[in-house]
């Protein structure tokens, strides 16, 4: 009967079969195998990579002296120093070796060249303190700044170990690793292939009884299998068609598995432009490290040689630097605030009256000083047919115009910059303001052009190191314009200029300029006479409320507390009560609402006596948002003072709920 089979035409189709079966076993094994090793090692590598890189974040902004000066043990010996570390990177060196059993991870000392943790320490404490050897790796990963994963025999013995350098100021203070025994490895990819080589044995297991039992349906349905798959292999998209009988599991399965690919295959996309974007807002987080710590520097370091300055002059000449510093720091605050209201959707676009030309005058002022700096040239062309007077946010006009002429001026190192102005008729009644600042500055690719306007971005990672800022300026700009009813565009080239154009729609102002600035009068007044309660938790406020508000005349009390404001309140009659929101104790909104109630059981009671009916309450705090100031008015305030203080926001709420007093003479 053998003979016979194999002596017939099917038998020899179906022998044949069975050998171009095994024959292929044999190979998709040897392929499997040797690809499924690479795979797993690369796997590996990146995994590794992935928790070494993960300590390094988990450092966060410190590097080992900041931890050591936390404790106090920056000038210990070296040993005191390397258990300060360890207890303070034990922890999650630990429970990261925990989460993935046979890691081995840790972080290691440049300048004490000593290993500061191993976790498991369990296993590997006893290596703390000691050093690697002069040919480790780790050393070619410090001095090089390039991470590394090495294979070899080190102090767990014959490992694969990921190495990344631990880079903090520009410096790298060490390194770190993750590491796995290469047995561990070895174990996971035998029981990875033995998983495959039994699916491969049950498929040929499976064939070899399908040959036998319907060999011409099963050859049919075979070649319709190998050429679903060889159409596969060259796009996922397609579909195997279900053969039917004993084979269609298998088309199903394949199908499945390919749509399988084809999604992880996009999930990978994906998760790249993920990276993408996250690599982003790293960088912008590291800019703005540096951008907050240079004014503040400045502030801290200036008031150091205030305080020491011999002469009077001196000592003014470092104030006013303070100044600066304070008034830059508090311009990238607002920024970063700016942009958070404009990614929340809580940007609003005031109206009032302005002058048109007043701001341009106002915002090339404070542009001159650098301009001066850099011998450029600053031309500015208002057309005739711009009207003196609009209505619009004239202050957010100022803010856009203010970014783009500072940019110019940052990246123009010789030359001009140009700001032209021009207006025409727009839809009804509008006008449509037509901006442009122009400069022969560096210039930009395509390429930088491509990503310019969007947040978090500069043309390239250099220009933050050379030129600074925060990468906000232009996104915050853009969105103010498009807020405005317009749109902000960018032409440029390398090293011929740059040109930055928007529009606005704004409304004319049909009075003159005498009655838009008639609320201004009046910065000078006295309040002789006039008592005042300021509720302040925090001393350094209250001594600048208290002296800034004395100097106006007023008759100060202090209060640190809502608790104490409310008691201050009941026990005497106050012409102003000037709150913090968040305190101790009692925080401003519930002592507000408290005045009001007591004031309301006075009225009804007829027991005011000579108080008026109603205290105006103005809130002076740091929480300026919107929302903030609606809650304040919901609490039965009248005003609304933002910190940093304003002196001319201060007079501009005392007017509006004190009538007027005397004027200083």
């Amino acid at each position: 009967m053998k003979r016979f089979f194999l002596d017939s035409i099917q038998g020899k189709i179906v022998a044949l079969l069975l050998l171009f079966m095994t024959v292929s076993l044999g190979a998709s094994w040897f392929t499997i195998h040797y690809t499924s090793q690479t795979i797993m090692t690369k796997e590996k590598e990146e995994k590794l990579m992935a928790f070494a890189t993960f300590l390094d974040i988990d450092l966060g902004e410190r590097d080992y002296n900041d931890i050591l000066a936390a404790h106090g043990a920056l000038h210990a010996s070296r040993e005191e120093k390397i258990a300060v570390l360890n207890e303070e990177l034990l922890d999650v060196t630990d429970e990261v070796a925990a989460a993935y059993p046979g890691l081995g991870v840790g972080y290691y000392s440049r300048e004490l060249d000593a290993i500061l943790t191993y976790g498991p320490s369990a296993e590997f404490g006893h290596t703390v303190g000691t050093s690697i050897a002069a040919d480790h790796p780790g050393r070619t990963v410090m001095a090089a700044n390039e991470a590394v994963v090495r294979q070899g025999s080190m102090v767990r013995g014959e490992i694969m170990n990921a190495m990344h350098p631990l880079e903090r100021q520009g410096e790298v203070i060490g390194y770190i690793w993750a590491n796995e025994l290469t047995t561990e490895i070895e174990t996971q990819f035998n029981n990875v292939t033995n998983g495959i080589l039994s699916v491969l044995f049950l498929f040929y297991a499976v064939a070899v009884w399908a040959a036998f039992a319907f060999s011409r349906r099963t050859m049919r349905d075979i070649n319709y299998v190998v050429k679903g798959v060889r159409e596969l292999r060259h796009d996922l998209t397609k579909t195997l068609v279900s053969t039917g009988g004993d084979l269609g599991d298998i088309v199903d399965s394949i199908n499945a598995m390919a749509a399988a690919i084809l999604k992880a295959n996009e999930e990978r996309k994906a998760l790249l432009l993920a990276e993408a974007a996250n690599q982003a807002q790293r960088d912008f987080l590291a800019r703005m490290s540096h951008e907050l710590r240079t004014p503040m520097n400045g502030v801290i370091g200036m008031t150091i040689l205030a305080r020491a300055a011999p002469g009077e002059e001196q000592r003014m000449e470092y104030i006013d630097k303070i100044h600066l510093s304070a008034s830059l720091l508090l311009g990238i605050i607002n920024d970063i605030l700016d942009f958070s209201k404009i990614e929340a959707g809580k940007m609003e676009i005031e109206t009032a009256p302005f002058n048109i030309r007043k701001i341009v005058r106002n915002v090339c002022d404070l542009v001159k000083t650098k301009v001066d700096e850099k011998g450029l040239r600053l031309d500015v062309l208002v057309d005739a047919a711009v009207p003196e007077m609009l209505n619009g946010d004239g202050l957010r006009l100022s803010q856009i115009l203010l970014n783009l002429l500072g940019n110019a001026v940052k990246f123009t190192l010789h030359g001009s910059i140009t700001l032209e102005i021009e207006a025409e008729p727009a839809a009804g009644d509008l006008l449509r303001l037509r901006c442009a600042v122009r400069d022969t500055g560096i210039g930009m690719s395509e390429q930088q052009l491509a990503g310019i306007l969007k947040p978090f971005t500069q043309a390239d990672s250099s220009t933050a190191r050379k030129f600074g800022g925060t990468g906000l300026g232009l996104s915050i700009s853009k969105a103010l314009v498009e807020l405005m009813g317009g749109n902000l565009t960018v032409t440029s080239a390398p090293d011929v200029g740059s040109a930055f154009s928007f529009s606005v729609l704004l409304a004319p102002y049909e009075g003159d300029e005498a009655e838009a600035e008639a609320g201004d009068e009046g910065a000078e007044r006295r309040y002789d006479g006039y008592t005042l309660l300021v509720v302040e938790d925090i001393e350094i406020n209250r001594v600048i409320a208290e002296t800034l508000l004395a100097d106006m005349g007023f008759a100060v009390d202090l209060a640190e507390n809502g608790r104490e404001g409310v008691e201050a309140f009941v026990r005497k009659a106050y012409d102003l009560i000037f709150m913090d929101i968040r305190m101790p104790v009692m925080d401003g909104l519930t002592a507000a609402r408290q005045i009001r109630r007591t004031e309301e059981e006075w009225i009804a009671s007829d027991a005011l006596g000579a108080r008026p009916p109603r205290v105006p309450i103005i809130a002076m705090t740091a929480n300026a948002m919107r929302e903030d100031r609606e809650l304040s008015h919901e609490a039965g305030m009248d005003g609304h003072v933002s910190k940093p203080i304003n002196i001319a926001e201060i007079h501009a709420a005392l007017r509006s709920v004190l009538p007027k007093p005397q004027s200083r003479d």
